[in-house]
C-alpha cells in the first residue's frame, strides 16, 4: 500500500531536534523545499506530548509592525502578552530594555518553545535586532526556535551568542544515501538501485523535490530528473493532473496566507466539502497549523498564485469578493479590507472600516488608504461617514495632512448627502471632524481650544479619536519647548494654557492633567524666578499624578532637577532616571524611558559629569531613540547641551543647522532660543570670539523681551566674559540677570560637587596632588606653595589644573579654591 503523503524522519535528524531541547536559540537555516518547517513542527508536536507550552508564529510579509502584532497574538492569554500589547517593536536601546525586562518578569515559569517561521520574508532590521537581544538575554525557560531561508544572524553575532545558539542547515536537513532508500521503502516504493542513487544525485537530499518525484513515479512511473524549475513540477504533478473543480480549489487554498475548508467552500461558492477533504489527503505541501487552520507551503503557494492570475480578471474578483466576504462574517475586519478591495466591493470595505475604531493598521494599508476613497462610487461613500472619519484619523497619523484635507470635504459632502442620520449622529460626526482638526493646528493653543470647545458642544459623549493613555507631550520633557512659538509671547502662552486646558480636560477625561500649571511653573523657572515656582510645581505633580499622566510628572520632574542646582541639592530623581529607576512600571510606553534619559541627560550635563549622560543623546549615528516628531525640537536642544558638557563644540556646530530647521515647521521658539545660546557657547568653547559674540547678542536679543534668562545663566561657564561684555551693551539687562543667575547656579553646582563627589574626586588624586591641593585650600600661594615643595610656580599652576579637572571644578571659576576648601570640609 503506498503511503506517500506519510512524514519520515531518520534516527539521525531526530538526534539532532533531541539537542533543541538544549538550547535556548536554534536556527534552522536552509533553501526552500528542504524540510525546514516539517522537521521542527515534528520535534514541537513532541514537545507538545510531553506537556510542554508551543507558541508557533509564522511572517506573511516584510513589515515590522506585522512582526509585531503576531508576536503579540502568539503570547495572547498570558500576562506578557497584555504587557505586550501595550509596546511596539523595540526600535532602540531603551525599548529593548523595557519588552526584555518584561520577558524577565513576566515569562511563564515552565519551558516555552517559541516557533518563528519564514524569517526570510521579513525587510526589517530592527526584527532581527530584537531577536538577537532576545537570544542573547538567554532566559532559561525560553528556547526560540526560528526558520529561514536565508542567514538570520551575522558571524559577529553567532561568535556573541556562542554556545547559546544551536543551527540547522541544508546539510544536516538533506536525506543522506541510505535515508533516501528507507524513506522510500515506507512509502511503499520499490526502486531498484541504480534509480536511487539517480534520484540522490538529482535531489541532492531536497525532500520537496524527493517528495514529488515519488508522486510523479507513482503516477506515470518515471521521475522527473531534467526538470528546469520545481514551480513547474509542482504544476506538472499537484496541479495539472486534478479535475476542473480540484483545480480551482487548490488555486484558492494558495491565496490567503492561512486558511480553513469552509473558507475555500464558500470562496468556490458551491457546496464542495468532499473535493477539499480529497486535497488535504493527497498533498503534503498543504500544512495543518496548530490553530486549526491551514497552510499552502510557499513553493505551492507561488505556483497556485502564478496560476491564479492567468483566470479571466472578473473570475478573480468574484473570488477575491468572497473571500472578503468570509473574513466579514468572521470579524475579521483587517483581514477583509484588502481582499474586498481587490474584489472591488466598496460597499463591504466600508462596512469593514467601520468596525475598525481602535484600527492597527497594516503596513500595507497606508498604500491603499487614499486609492479606497478615490476609487469608491461617491453614492457609496456618502453612505459611510464613519468609515471615512476612522480613515481621516488613520492618515493623520501617517503624516498624509494633503490627503486628509481633501477627504475632509468627502466627509462633509457624506454627511450632508446621508439623509437617514439622526441630528445627534450628525453632531457627534461633527465633534469627531473637530477633534481630528485640532491636531492640524498644533502648536497653537488657541487654535486647537477653538476646535476642542466646538468638538465638545457638538459630542453627546466621549471622543473615540483621543485617548488618555496617550502621551500629550508626545515624549518632550518641557512643555514651553513645545508651544511657546514666538517671543514676546510667554505670559500670554501661559495663559492661553490656563484657558484652553480645562475645556479640553472635560473633552478628554483628564487627558495631559497638569500642563496648564506646569506652563506657569517652567515659564517662572526661564525668568530665573526660582523661589516662585513652588506653589505652582505642587500643582502640577498633584494634578498629574492623580489623572495618571506619567508624562506630565516627567516634565515636572525635568524643571525641579533644574531648580534644585540653584540650590545645592543634588536630584536623586535625576539619578533614578539614569538608572531607570523610576515610577514608571515596566509595561507602560518606552517612549517616557527616552524621555527620563533626556532629562537626566541634560540635568548631568549641566551638573558638569558627562560621564552619566545617555550616550544615544550625543552619538548622532541616526539610531536615536524614538520621539513623535513635534517632541524632536526638544531632543536635540537637550543633545547640544551633552555635547556642550563633553567638549565637542565642533560636532555641535556640524549638527548646529539640522536641529535649527526642525524647530521651524511649529514654531519652537524655546528651543531656537536654547540652540543659539549653545552655538555660542560652541563658539566661545573654540574661540572664536568673533562668531561667538555674534550668536550671543541674537540670543541675547530672543531672551530680552521675556526675560528667558535661564539657557544663558546654564551655559555661564563657557560664556561668562561674554556676556560681562554684552551687560555694558544694548541688551544689558538680559546679559545681567544671566550673569547673576548664572553665579547662582555654579555655587548650587559647587556644592552638590563638593557634597556629592568629594570623597570620590579625592581619591583620584595622587600622594603629590593631594598635598598641593590641600595647601591651596588652606589659602597657601602658588608662590608659597611652590617653596614648601621645591617645586616651580608654572608647575604648582599645571598641578592644580588637573586636581579642579579631577574634582570637577570649573576651570573658568573664579572661586575655585573655595570650593576646594568645601571639598576638603565635606569629606
Amino acid at each position: 500500500m503506498k503511503r506517500l503523503n506519510n512524514l519520515y524522519y531518520s534516527k539521525r535528524i531526530k538526534e539532532l531536534l533531541a539537542e533543541l531541547q538544549k538550547a535556548g536559540t536554534t536556527l534552522v537555516v536552509a533553501p526552500m523545499g528542504y524540510g525546514k518547517t516539517l522537521a521542527v513542527q515534528y520535534f514541537l508536536q513532541e514537545q507538545e506530548r510531553c506537556g510542554k507550552r508551543v507558541l508557533r508564529q509564522s511572517i506573511y510579509g516584510a513589515g515590522a509592525e506585522a512582526f509585531w502584532q503576531g508576536v503579540c497574538h502568539s503570547w495572547r492569554g498570558t500576562e506578557l502578552g497584555a504587557a505586550l500589547l501595550q509596546q511596539s517593536l523595540p526600535a532602540d536601546a531603551n525599548a529593548k530594555t523595557l519588552v526584555l525586562e518584561l520577558f524577565r518578569q513576566l515569562l511563564p515559569q515552565e519551558p516555552v518553545y517559541w516557533f518563528i517561521d519564514d524569517l526570510h520574508l521579513l525587510e526589517s532590521s530592527e526584527v532581527i535586532d530584537f531577536l538577537f537581544a532576545l537570544s542573547k538575554a538567554g532566559f532559561a525557560d525560553l528556547h526560540l526556535l526560528l526558520v529561514s531561508r536565508g542567514q538570520i544572524f551575522d558571524g559577529s553575532r553567532l561568535l556573541e551568542l556562542g554556545r547559546k545558539v544551536f543551527c540547522l542547515d541544508k546539510h544536516d536537513l538533506a536525506l543522506q544515501r541510505d535515508e533516501l532508500e528507507e524513506y522510500s521503502s515506507r512509502c511503499g516504493l520499490q526502486l531498484t538501485t541504480q534509480q536511487l542513487d539517480a534520484l540522490h544525485e538529482a535531489c541532492e537530499g531536497w525532500f520537496s523535490v524527493t517528495y514529488l518525484n515519488f508522486l510523479n513515479y507513482d503516477r506515470y512511473q518515471r521521475f522527473c530528473l531534467d526538470t528546469g524549475s520545481v514551480y513547474e513540477m509542482i504544476a506538472n504533478v499537484l496541479l495539472r493532473p486534478l479535475p476542473s473543480e480540484q483545480q480551482r480549489l487548490l488555486l484558492l487554498m494558495g491565496q490567503p496566507e492561512e486558511f480553513t475548508p469552509e473558507q475555500v467552500a464558500y470562496a468556490y461558492g458551491t457546496r464542495c466539502r468532499e473535493s477539499v477533504g480529497r486535497l488535504l489527503e493527497c498533498n503534503a505541501f498543504i500544512i495543518r497549523l496548530a490553530n486549526g487552520r491551514l497552510r499552502c507551503h510557499h513553493m505551492l503557494k507561488q505556483a497556485t498564485r502564478h496560476a491564479f492570475g492567468l483566470l479571466p480578471e472578473a473570475e478573480q474578483q468574484m473570488y477575491f469578493r468572497r473571500l472578503g466576504q468570509w473574513y466579514a462574517q468572521q470579524k475579521e475586519y483587517e483581514e477583509a479590507l484588502d481582499w474586498l478591495y481587490r474584489g472591488r466591493d466598496f460597499d463591504g470595505l466600508l462596512a469593514a472600516v467601520q468596525q475598525l475604531r481602535d484600527w492597527s493598521m497594516h503596513p500595507q494599508h497606508r498604500q491603499h488608504l487614499f486609492d479606497w476613497l478615490c476609487e469608491c462610487p461617491p453614492e457609496i461613500l456618502w453612505q459611510y461617514p464613519q468609515a471615512v472619519l476612522i480613515i481621516m484619523r488613520r492618515m493623520f497619523s501617517l503624516n498624509m495632512v494633503p490627503e486628509m484635507l481633501q477627504v475632509k470635504e468627502w466627509y462633509v459632502t457624506a454627511l450632508e448627502r446621508n439623509t437617514a442620520l439622526s441630528q445627534r449622529e450628525r453632531n457627534n460626526y461633527y465633534g469627531e471632524l473637530e477633534v481630528i482638526l485640532s491636531f492640524l493646528a498644533f502648536n497653537s493653543i488657541t487654535g486647537m481650544s477653538e476646535h476642542h470647545r466646538r468638538a465638545y458642544k457638538l459630542l453627546s459623549g466621549a471622543p473615540q479619536t483621543l485617548s488618555k493613555q496617550g502621551i500629550w507631550t508626545f515624549g518632550a520633557p518641557s512643555v514651553l519647548g513645545l508651544y511657546l512659538r514666538t517671543g514676546c509671547s510667554l505670559r500670554q502662552t501661559v495663559e492661553d494654557m490656563q484657558e484652553c486646558m480645562p475645556p479640553y480636560y472635560l473633552l478628554s477625561g483628564w487627558h495631559g492633567a497638569g500642563a496648564a500649571e506646569l506652563t506657569e511653573a517652567e515659564a517662572l523657572l526661564l525668568q530665573g524666578r526660582i523661589d516662585e515656582m513652588d506653589m505652582t510645581l505642587q500643582k502640577a505633580y498633584y494634578q498629574a499624578e492623580k489623572h495618571g499622566q506619567e508624562c506630565i510628572t516627567i516634565c515636572c520632574d525635568f524643571l525641579e532637577m533644574q531648580r534644585d542646582l540653584f540650590r545645592g541639592v543634588y536630584s536623586s530623581k535625576a539619578e533614578a532616571y539614569s538608572r531607570h529607576q523610576w515610577q514608571l512600571q515596566p509595561w507602560k510606553q518606552s517612549m517616557l524611558l527616552n524621555s527620563a534619559d533626556m532629562c537626566a541627560g541634560f540635568y548631568y550635563a549641566l551638573l558638569g559629569k558627562p560621564e552619566y549622560i545617555p550616550s544615544w543623546l550625543t552619538d548622532g549615528n541616526g539610531q536615536q531613540p524614538s520621539v513623535l516628531y513635534p517632541a524632536r525640537p526638544c531632543r536635540n536642544y537637550i543633545s547640544a547641551q551633552c555635547l556642550l558638557a563633553q567638549g565637542q563644540y565642533t560636532e555641535l556646530l556640524v549638527r548646529w543647522s539640522d536641529w535649527e530647521q526642525e524647530c521651524r515647521p511649529y514654531s519652537n521658539f524655546l528651543c531656537l532660543l536654547y540652540l543659539q545660546v549653545q552655538r555660542a557657547a560652541a563658539f566661545a568653547g573654540r574661540g572664536d570670539v568673533t562668531s561667538c559674540r555674534a550668536s550671543l547678542k541674537q540670543a541675547l536679543a530672543m531672551a530680552e523681551a521675556d526675560k528667558l534668562v535661564l539657557p544663558l545663566a546654564q551655559n555661564i561657564a563657557l560664556l561668562r566674559p561674554y556676556l560681562e561684555q554684552e551687560a555694558q551693551g544694548e541688551c544689558s539687562a538680559a546679559a545681567a540677570a544671566a550673569l547673576h543667575l548664572g553665579q547662582q547656579m555654579e555655587a548650587g553646582r559647587g556644592q552638590i560637587m563638593s557634597a556629592r563627589f568629594a570623597e570620590a574626586g579625592l581619591q583620584e588624586l595622587t600622594e603629590q596632588e593631594l598635598q598641593i591641593a590641600q595647601l591651596a585650600a588652606a589659602r597657601h600661594t602658588n608662590r608659597e606653595i611652590a617653596q614648601r615643595l621645591s617645586l616651580s610656580e608654572g608647575t604648582i599652576k599645571q598641578y592644580l589644573n588637573k586636581i579642579f579637572a579631577k574634582l570637577q571644578i570649573d576651570a573658568a571659576a573664579k572661586n575655585k579654591r573655595h570650593q576646594l576648601e568645601r571639598f576638603f570640609s565635606n569629606s
